[in-house]
C-alpha cells in the first residue's frame, strides 16, 4: 500500500507543480495589460488576475500538504497526526492521501483565528 500511496502523492505533486507553473509564468512579450480610458477597460483582466492569486495560494497549500505527506512516508510516520500523534483513520487517508492531521485536529485548526 505504501508504494501506491507514494506514487499517487508524487503524481498529485507533479500535477500541482504543473498547474502552478502555468499560473505563475510571466506573460508573453507584447501581451501586457493595457488599461484604457473608459470605465471597465482592463477590469476582466484585473479580476482574472485576482482570482489567479487565490488559486495559486490554494495550490501552494495543497502542494505543502502533499510534500509533508511524502516526508511522513519517508519518516515512517504516515497515518499519524502531526498535532496529537493519534492515528489518522484509514477512511480519511483514502479520501485525502495528503492528510497529515486527524479529523479532530483539523476541525480545531479551521476554527482558530
Amino acid at each position: 500500500m505504501t508504494a501506491s500511496v507514494e506514487r499517487s502523492l508524487r503524481e498529485r505533486h507533479a500535477e500541482l507543480e504543473a498547474r502552478l507553473a502555468g499560473l505563475t509564468r510571466a506573460p508573453e512579450r507584447g501581451s501586457g495589460i493595457s488599461f484604457g480610458k473608459r470605465v471597465g477597460d482592463g477590469t476582466v483582466e484585473a479580476v482574472s488576475r485576482l482570482n489567479d492569486v487565490g488559486v495559486v495560494d490554494s495550490l501552494n497549500a495543497s502542494k505543502e500538504r502533499v510534500e509533508r505527506a511524502l516526508a511522513k512516508l519517508a519518516e515512517g510516520t504516515y497515518g499519524t497526526c502531526d498535532v496529537c500523534s493519534g492515528e489518522i483513520p484509514t477512511a480519511r487517508l483514502e479520501a485525502h492521501l495528503e492528510s497529515v492531521v486527524c479529523v479532530s485536529c483539523g476541525r480545531h485548526a479551521r476554527r482558530a483565528p
